[in-house]
């Protein structure tokens, strides 16, 4: 079963990160409330980590599933730390995907400070969107395509190598504006699950890109929480190792779970 993103992103972009192991397991997948097929948000807290999980918790059981292997990637590898710490039981394994256990306003500031051109194109970018005249739907078109043409290839080891591909992937997701900015605020800072790792029972796999903006030493802060873990540092990979390395990425997961 695959984590959402809360931020805001149909499942159409986890299947394209994805779309490699489903020749050797069944995926499930779903949308965040307020995104694709799921329901309309109701309350603010409907785009929130905590809603995730339990729809996570939900569907599973929905399919009379009582233990699933889990992965999460990005915000959705911070997202399973808390699945995999509040609900051990229910876990045969986790694979977190280029997450981290800590975030601060420090280290926003310390990706900001060395991706100065970014963070600047970033700013600009949150000032068009305070336009009162566009639409929901030309916000959503317009992050998708900041996160697209911006943000996600800055992310990448190697843009010019892995763009195309990468635009593929998320070809076919839909993105969603408000999400992105709720998760701005959810949870508050600072995100800090330190604590949570060892209630995690769960075999884990943690996955990190040796050139992600967040160093490999953030994930392996879940490495070193989580006993007896699994730690894989992807060598030519940013934050996208299933498009960047995709055939190490499918191997790795492979033999972790048919090990």
């Amino acid at each position: 079963m695959t984590v959402p993103n809360s931020w805001g992103l149909t499942l159409e972009g986890l299947r394209g990160l994805y779309r490699g192991l489903e020749e050797h397991f069944t995926l499930v997948y779903f949308d965040p409330r307020g995104m694709g097929q799921s329901g309309p948000i109701r309350e603010e807290t409907d785009m929130g980590k905590a809603a995730v999980r339990a729809d996570f918790d939900a569907l599973r059981r929905h399919l009379q599933l009582d233990r699933v292997n889990a992965i999460g990637w990005s915000n959705g590898a911070m997202n399973l730390i808390l699945l995999a710490s509040e609900r051990p039981e229910t876990l045969s394994s986790a694979i977190f995907l280029h997450g981290v256990a800590r975030f601060s306003t420090q280290d926003m500031q310390n990706m900001a400070a060395s991706h100065s051109e970014l963070f600047q194109r970033y700013e600009a970018f949150q000032q068009e969107m305070n336009n009162e005249e566009l639409t929901a739907a030309e916000r959503d078109s317009r992050v998708k395509r900041f996160d697209l043409e911006e943000w996600f290839p800055h992310m990448l080891a190697d843009p010019e190598a892995t763009r195309q591909r990468m635009a593929q992937a998320f070809d076919a997701a839909r993105f969603g504006w408000r999400h992105s900015q709720y998760a701005n605020v959810d949870p508050p800072d600072p995100f800090d699950t330190t604590e949570d790792l060892r209630k995690i029972t769960a075999r884990s796999l943690v996955i990190a890109g040796r050139h992600d903006m967040l160093p490999p030493e953030k994930a392996q802060e879940i490495h070193d929480g989580i006993r007896d873990s699994t730690f894989f540092v992807f060598g030519r990979s940013g934050h996208f190792a299933p498009l960047e390395e995709p055939e190490l990425f499918v191997e790795t997961v492979v033999d972790f779970l048919g090990s």
